[in-house]
């Protein structure tokens, strides 16, 4: 059996700085191969650091931009205080954590940073390595076919459609946004940290509320019974997710009856941009995924009109300033997964979904390897007239050709700059660039990948 996790770098950053004392991070140690293999799904940290004029009150952990785990750093460390006894504070300067690798992308450069008392921040080092995809026997019914992009990009109206191949099982959009899958590998997730599944042995404390999710400090270091981690860590984390599995086949079995379908190949379901998606292709060899984007400025258009119309949020007091971050943030995660995954992932644009429908989901059902023919794509096309419940409360303009370029009508000019300065990769890369929209049938920068089953 090969290496679930493997650990190719460690690079200390911490030294002595404005910040930081002394700081160092013993494990993993790559030892004399110059990496270290775990055949679990989990990786073990453990260090110390010590600040110059504040305390380091903790250590968080990220992957990216994404904050994995945060541990407190005052654990005893009897052997710095006698290795350096020139640091006041030394014998309880460690931290600890033994993280899920199924937190980790396939290639992880995981940050550790120390944060001091009043939230200054110096960066210990890095750890950079490999996972391995996680699969299980488990043989699925129903393929996934994740719908990917960044929000108000017309998701819903495609998944109406969608939901018109006999082929593919739906929930009915507009009403709710069913997020099974993702329901169910959050659960998977939560279930394979470590904190988690150690509390099955070391529960520390009473037994209550949500004691099994392991949030309470402190975190137990490592189980007695060496065998018995490795197998909770390891042959556990993997029948949890064939259980998940099994789940949402039950859920979408349940939802295609309701749909009046049978034998369907796929269900289809909205997914975040995140490790949901990745863990997914790993679980699903066979899955799709339609990566569905619409030109940022009619998005951005769209948010503030829906923010408007709904009255559940007030909008933003400095539309530019959150353009800058937050907007940005929405649209480039979407352009770094399109990124990674366009070998196997297909480009629709919600303005050659409006404009061509035929075309374009005669492109999507032979992605799929489904029945592409005038009577498959009819359906779908067909699907999307039907009223929804919902429907009206979830639209922002009154028609497809309106909502196309509307941010010319609708969005002030300096939000326009600064939209068009923001994000202006996902521009250029899906055929947005310029003062205007691109004309109808102009084909975007990328060719959609096509594949069939």
């Amino acid at each position: 059996m090969g290496a679930k996790v493997e650990v190719l770098e460690v690079v200390p950053l911490g030294g002595e700085d404005a910040l930081l004392r002394a700081a160092a991070i013993d494990r993993p140690s790559l030892g004399d191969a110059g990496r270290a293999a775990r055949d679990d799904w989990s990786l073990d940290v453990r260090g110390w650091a010590l600040g110059a004029e504040a305390p380091v009150e903790g250590v968080e952990m990220s992957a990216g931009s994404r904050p994995i785990r945060r541990v407190p750093c005052d654990v005893a460390r009897p052997d710095i205080a006698a290795q350096r006894p020139d640091l006041s504070g030394a014998g309880s300067s460690g931290f600890y954590a033994t993280l899920s690798a199924l937190d980790l992308p396939a290639r992880f450069e995981l940050r550790l940073d120390a944060v001091l008392q009043g939230g200054a921040r110096s960066t210990i080092g890095l750890i950079r390595g490999t996972r391995a995809p996680l699969t299980t026997p488990y043989a699925p019914r129903l393929q996934p076919l994740m719908v990917t992009g960044p929000g108000r990009a017309g998701s819903t109206i495609f998944m109406q459609m969608l939901a018109g191949h006999p082929g593919i099982a739906v929930y009915p959009p507009f009403e709710d946004e069913p997020r099974v899958a993702t329901y169910w590998l959050d659960v998977l997730r939560a279930l394979a940290r470590p904190e988690s599944w150690m509390r099955q042995i070391s529960p520390a404390g009473p037994l209550g509320e949500d004691w099994w999710l392991g949030r309470r400090d402190p975190a137990p270091r490592r189980l007695r019974s060496q065998p018995l981690q490795g197998w909770l860590a390891g042959q556990a984390v993997e029948d949890i997710a064939a259980f998940a599995q099994g789940r949402i086949d039950a859920v979408y079995a349940r939802i295609e009856a309701e749909e009046g379908k049978s034998g369907s190949a796929y269900f289809a379901e909205k997914v975040r941009n995140d490790i949901v998606s990745d863990l997914l292709w790993e679980l699903y060899p066979d899955a799709r995924e339609v990566v569905l984007v619409r030109d940022p400025r009619d998005v951005l258009t769209s948010i503030l009109a829906a923010t408007r119309k709904r009255a559940a949020r007030p909008l933003p007091a400095d539309p530019a300033a959150w353009v800058g971050e937050e907007f940005t943030r929405r649209i480039l995660i979407v352009l770094e997964s399109w990124h990674r995954r366009r070998d196997r992932a297909h480009l629709v644009r919600y303005e050659d979904l409006m404009r061509r429908p035929q075309e374009t989901l005669a492109g999507v059902a032979g992605y799929l390897g489904l029945e592409g023919g005038d009577g498959g794509v009819e359906e779908m096309i067909g699907s999307a007239g039907r009223r929804l419940p919902g429907m009206d409360e979830h639209r922002t303009s009154a028609d497809s050709a309106s909502s196309i370029g509307r941010w010319r009508r609708d969005l002030e000019p300096e939000l326009v700059e600064a939209c068009e300065r923001a994000v202006a990769p996902a521009l250029e890369a899906w055929g947005y660039e310029g003062e205007s929209s691109p004309p109808p049938g102009a084909a975007p920068a990328g060719e959609p990948h096509s594949r069939t089953r």
